[in-house]
């Protein structure tokens, strides 16, 4: 059984704008190579694989605040 609900979920447009954040910041320090210039230059299915982070993180965080 999931901890989370569908009101969990965020939007295309919230992951969209959480994953720029994380990668800006992941750029500022380092975390990626050289060759991975900007979040739009990640290879599809890295993208989608960094996005799936993102979401769970996001939906981890509403869970929280649903459960305080």
């Amino acid at each position: 059984m999931s901890r989370f609900t569908n009101d969990d979920r965020p939007s295309d447009e919230e992951v969209d704008a959480a994953a720029r954040e994380l990668h800006w910041w992941g750029e500022q320090h380092g975390w990626w190579p050289g060759s991975v210039t900007t979040y739009d230059a990640l290879d599809p299915i890295g993208k989608e694989e960094f996005d799936a982070i993102v979401e769970r993180i996001l939906m981890s965080a509403a869970a929280a605040r649903r459960n305080a």
